[in-house]
C-alpha cells in the first residue's frame, strides 16, 4: 500500500508542480520542462520511499510489503504510468489538440462559427496560418528541422524521427493514407 501512496502523492504534486510553473512562465518547451519536473518529483519519490518506514507509521502489517526493492519498483512503475499515461497526454491535448481547440472557440461563440471563421479566429484570433507556423517554428527549434530559401529540409534527427514514427503508424496501421489510395 505503501507504494500506490507515495505514488499517489507525488502525481498529485507533479500535476501541481506543473500547474504552478507553467503559469508562471512563459515556456515555449512545455513538453520538455513537463518531463523534467517528472524526473525531479520521480527522484523525491524514489528518497520517499528510500526513507520512510514500510508501514509509513500508519499502515496495518497485512498491508505492508516485506521486499524493500518490491516497493520501490513499484512505486515507480505507479508513478511513471501516471505520469505517462494520463498526465502527459491530458497535457498534450488540452495544449496541442486541434479539434479541441476548435471546439474551444465554438464554445466561446454562442452564434456558432463559420468555416472561414474558425479559420481566421483560431486559438483566440491568431487563425490556423499561426497555428501551422507556431508548429514549423517549433520544428526548427528542436532541430528537427531547417529553414533553407524558404523551404524546411529535414536534419538528420528529423529524418530519424520522421522515419521512426512513420514505421510506428504503418505498423499501427494509422498512418494516413493519400488522397489517390482512398
Amino acid at each position: 500500500m505503501k507504494p500506490v501512496l507515495l505514488a499517489l502523492v507525488c502525481g498529485v504534486l507533479l500535476f501541481a508542480a506543473a500547474s504552478v510553473a507553467f503559469n508562471l512562465s512563459g515556456t515555449k518547451r512545455r513538453a520538455r520542462a513537463l518531463l523534467v519536473i517528472y524526473l525531479v518529483v520521480l527522484a523525491l519519490l524514489v528518497v520517499l520511499e528510500l526513507t520512510t518506514p514500510a508501514n509509513l507509521g500508519i499502515l496495518p502489517p497485512t498491508l505492508v510489503t516485506p521486499l524493500w526493492w518490491v516497493d520501490l519498483g513499484f512505486a515507480v512503475f505507479l508513478f511513471s504510468a501516471g505520469f505517462f499515461g494520463c498526465v502527459l497526454q491530458l497535457y498534450n491535448l488540452a495544449d496541442r489538440g486541434f479539434s479541441l481547440r476548435i471546439m474551444i472557440d465554438i464554445l466561446g461563440s454562442p452564434g456558432g462559427l463559420t468555416a472561414d471563421e474558425i479559420m481566421t479566429g483560431y486559438s483566440a484570433g491568431r487563425g490556423i496560418p499561426w497555428m501551422y507556423q507556431k508548429r514549423l517554428d517549433g520544428l526548427v527549434a528542436t532541430g528537427l528541422v531547417r529553414l533553407a530559401d524558404g523551404q524546411l529540409f529535414l536534419t538528420p534527427k528529423g529524418e530519424r524521427t520522421a522515419r521512426l514514427f512513420g514505421g510506428l503508424q504503418e505498423f499501427a496501421r494509422v498512418r494516413p493514407r493519400k488522397a489517390a489510395e482512398r
